[in-house]
């Protein structure tokens, strides 16, 4: 009998000291599956996770420090959001790691007319590079609805595969019918004079270049000449390309020392 008392008020102590939170003893398992446990604040918050219990913790200064009311009030009134304006919407807060990633492109092979130039090109192409290069005059005949309306003369600085030519200090010379010998042949009494706009385009802040009138062969057609700086020839209306009378032909050859 004596024994058996012994026992069972050594197992009721053993089992009260697991049951205990503040005890070394305590057993987690036990206490989760026991009808008699004790919670030691009924009405303590309850936390997700440990985590999320160390940082409130932590916050409020410590497991070493007293739970001073005081200080919990400090401390809420220090973590309390500002007040938003009427119209301005609350701003989400990232954390290091949630930050939006910098995203770099891939540098891609472009293609453009300078890489091509480098490449190099065969045949006409190939010619119409050499004079580029040797910064040579050309002369570019240009097409019109029935056949060649004139041609240009002028440093060739750029070109592509479809003859788009780019040309420098240019000379345009054209033909044209004229005022008394229209195409549409037309009675003269009812087409209008030409009216001269020089002095309105003037005052718009565009000058035209001025035009040089010489008669042609015959009594039909004039033949028009003007310089412009630059100038862009479209390769739907090239007809051919050949270098300037008079200008030496750019050697294809390399020297030697």
């Amino acid at each position: 009998m004596g024994n058996s008392d012994t026992d069972s008020t050594t197992s009721e102590s053993d089992s009260s000291g697991e049951l205990d939170v503040g005890s070394k003893r305590f057993n987690p398992l036990k206490a989760l599956y026991s009808a008699k446990l004790k919670v030691p604040v009924p009405k303590a918050r309850l936390h997700d996770n440990i985590s999320s219990l160390e940082g409130k913790q932590l916050t409020l200064g410590g497991f070493t420090e007293k739970f001073d009311e005081a200080r919990i009030r400090q401390i809420r009134a220090a973590l309390n959001k500002p007040k938003l304006a009427e119209n301005e919407m609350p701003q989400r807060r990232f954390l290091p790691e949630q930050g939006p990633v910098t995203r770099v492109r891939s540098i891609r092979h472009t293609k453009n007319i300078f890489i091509r130039l480098e490449k190099g090109f065969e045949g006409p192409l190939g010619q119409l590079q050499r004079w580029m290069e040797g910064r040579n005059r050309v002369r570019v005949s240009i097409r019109k609805q029935k056949g060649v309306r004139g041609h240009v003369s002028g440093v060739l600085e750029l070109f592509d595969k479809h003859w788009n030519l780019a040309l420098s200090d240019v000379c345009e010379t054209w033909t044209r019918r004229k005022y008394r010998y229209s195409e549409n042949r037309q009675h003269p009494d009812s087409m209008e004079a030409p009216r001269d706009c020089s002095e309105r385009l003037r005052r718009l802040g565009i000058v035209l270049p001025e035009l040089k009138v010489r008669p042609a062969d015959g009594k039909k057609n004039v033949i028009i000449t003007r310089k412009v700086p630059q100038l862009l020839v479209k390769g739907e209306m090239v007809v051919l390309v050949t270098l300037e009378p008079g200008e030496p032909q750019a050697s294809t050859s390399k020297g030697t020392k």
